[in-house]
């Protein structure tokens, strides 16, 4: 048999999936440069956060602030947000701010709160027993801070607002809207209110041409992300770029523009999957955004042959399920949140335009789809010896397969259109 290890259950053991195929079938495995990358030391980590891309340090800007606030991306990112946090904390209190002067905010948007375990999972036993930690609420104690030039209208989170001092720690990947996640995305729609996030995805139909992963360079709902936070006062950022463990393969800290343009520079090569298609099958993992699984059916929508012959396996290996979202999912039998789409059993969907998706998931629900497709329009199991036995029926006599590390932190590459000589 041939092997393929994958990432797998960042947020549990963080351990490695090996998947077997049939010695005769050709099996790529389509990875990016900066999966491969080494973590970065915590006196690495320490020196790109004391030495910022531009402006001032963070300690400089602290000094006699009153109240800071850290608002930190959730579990449906990979960022090892304690791997940061212990830098910025040094900081702050060499400026002179005392623990009770500082308060953490999740970075929820319109995702469903979390508890302590969760908090002590990304943030640390240290953080969650000496300072506060706090879930952001869409729907109430918001403060009206303006309308970005679109005329999108902001509402932020109160106790984000009540403070002078704004700090931001997530991460750089590539994102199906704003094209690499990063930047003022943290606040906006990190700590925005929900009719704020509504009409912030509003955006999605203004111009469809400027957005999707990778479309980085004048992304309308980047350009949303960038006003907001501008309004917000959003002070110092740091943004990450994380490895194939999880970890944390690079950084920028400074001012949120600059560390963003920087991150999705680098991101470009550092999640950037060689074009490749043609594909009988993808298997596309779901590793940094295990609860976010679906988007990584896009990455493998792309490598696969584009007339209705390719399957699609979905790896969603997420114990927990898949995250709420107050806008894009159901909330009932045929009803949810603004922008989502109620899907009917074999209605024209992305599994309907393929001859199968298959979706691997040790813990299979009801709804876990609801936001691509009807759940009896797909084939659900949940261990890899039945994903391969369907795989091994529709292909008796071999196929390609390419193997997406991970769908929901990578991106296929445009097809470089290469000229030739007359």
């Amino acid at each position: 048999m041939k092997t393929v290890s994958v990432p797998s259950r960042r947020w549990y053991e963080n351990e490695e999936r090996l998947l077997n195929f049939p010695e005769n079938w050709q099996v790529d495995n389509l990875t990016s440069p900066g999966f491969d990358k080494p973590g970065l030391t915590p006196a690495e980590i320490g020196d790109k956060i004391s030495h910022p891309v531009g402006g001032a340090t963070l300690e400089e800007l602290a000094r006699g602030k009153k109240q800071a606030v850290i608002v930190f991306d959730d579990m449906t990112r990979p960022t090892p947000v304690k791997d940061v946090v212990p830098h910025v904390l040094d900081a702050l209190h060499a400026a002179g701010m005392e623990k009770e002067q500082i308060r953490f905010i999740w970075a929820l948007g319109s995702h469903g709160a979390y508890d302590m375990a969760n908090a002590r999972k990304k943030l640390g036993d240290v953080v969650v027993e000496n300072y506060a930690v706090y879930n952001h609420d869409p729907f109430q104690n918001l403060v009206r801070v303006g309308r970005t030039p679109t005329g999108v209208e902001v509402w932020f989170n109160r106790e984000f607002m009540n403070c002078d001092l704004k700090i931001g720690i997530g991460c750089v990947t590539t994102h199906v809207h704003v094209g690499f996640s990063g930047g003022g995305k943290i606040v906006f729609p990190g700590v925005a209110g929900l009719e704020s996030i509504n009409q912030f995805h509003n955006q999605l139909y203004r111009d469809p041409g400027r957005i999707g992963l990778g479309n980085f360079d004048n992304n309308i709902m980047r350009a949303e992300c960038d006003a907001a936070a501008e309004l917000a006062g959003l002070d110092f950022k740091i943004d990450c770029l994380i490895n194939r463990r999880g970890e944390i393969a690079n950084l920028y800290a400074g001012p949120f523009k600059s560390t963003h343009a920087a991150g999705g520079e680098e991101g470009r090569d550092h999640y950037g999957i060689p074009h490749a298609t043609g594909y009988d099958v993808a298997v596309c993992n779901a590793y940094g955004k295990a609860n976010e699984a679906v988007i990584a059916i896009l990455a493998g929508f792309t490598a696969l042959n584009q007339d209705g012959s390719g399957t699609a396996v979905l790896i969603a290996d997420s114990p927990e399920g898949q995250v709420p979202h107050y806008v894009m999912r159901a909330w009932g039998s045929d009803y949810g949140g603004r922008h989502y789409q109620s899907r009917a059993k074999g209605e024209i969907t992305l599994a309907s335009i393929l001859k199968r998706l298959i979706v691997f998931t040790p813990y299979p629900d009801k709804t876990m789809l609801d936001m691509v497709c009807h759940i009896d329009d797909v084939s659900v199991v949940k261990t890899w010896p039945e994903t391969l036995a369907l795989l091994e029926k529709d292909y008796p006599e071999g196929a390609r397969v390419a193997v997406i590390q991970d769908g929901t932190m990578q991106y296929m590459k445009a097809k470089l259109n290469v000229h030739k000589a007359p």
